[in-house]
């Protein structure tokens, strides 16, 4: 998640990662040059990041602690 595309929406300040899934189609493909059904005038030039194995993944959530989903969260 350190190298997200995210961005706050201007009127509410929430997180959004609308036009954020572009870098993980092949360089070649076509959406990846299209300007205009995407962020204008905006071409995606940054390769996807790297996929990481179930031991390194269950590594950056374990850092978060317990979580608990849900009404019972409190929060």
């Amino acid at each position: 998640m350190e190298n997200n595309k995210a961005y706050t929406l201007t009127n509410r300040g929430k997180a959004s990662f609308f036009y954020c899934h572009r870098h993980f189609l092949p360089p070649n493909h076509r959406d990846r040059k299209n300007r205009n059904d995407f962020v204008v005038g905006r071409v995606e030039k940054d390769v996807a990041p790297p996929r990481l194995s179930g031991e390194e993944l269950f590594d950056v959530v374990s850092e978060y602690g317990d979580i608990v989903f849900g009404l019972q969260s409190g929060k």
